[in-house]
């Protein structure tokens, strides 16, 4: 950076504010990592894309529903599977907010009353220690 300032020029792609569906996204990259074992898009340890197929496929997200059939597929729970596709919708308009999918998704509630109880307190404490 110049004075503080991000270097913009010359990226391959146009930056973005932060936003609540953003962070939506990245939990559903997180979950399907945690949930397959796999990368959903393949990477370096720099992140970025190891290929350009990887590339390729992140480009075209949302444009060739067999393919994130076959990937969403790969999650072996059908609650969690759902979970995973709603998080990841191409349009960031259409991720539902993180307290509605804790309210209302079967994947938190086919559980105990416990659970969702547990997971309720500890979204409180993580506000209370931010």
């Amino acid at each position: 950076t110049e004075e503080d300032k991000p270097v913009e020029e010359g990226l391959p792609y146009t930056l973005v504010d932060a936003s609540r569906s953003i962070d939506v996204w990245s939990l559903g990259v997180l979950a399907f990592t945690l949930l397959t074992g796999e990368p959903l898009i393949p990477s370096t340890r720099d992140d970025d894309c190891a290929s350009g197929d990887a590339m390729h496929f992140l480009y075209s997200w949302g444009t060739r529903p067999e393919k994130l059939i076959e990937l969403f597929n790969k999650i072996p729970d059908n609650a969690a599977r759902d979970l995973v596709s709603k998080l990841l919708q191409y349009e960031p308009t259409e991720r539902p907010p993180i307290a509605t999918l804790l309210k209302e998704h079967y994947f938190f509630n086919q559980q105990s009353e416990d659970l969702l109880e547990k997971l309720t307190d500890i979204n409180t404490n993580l506000k209370d220690a931010a």
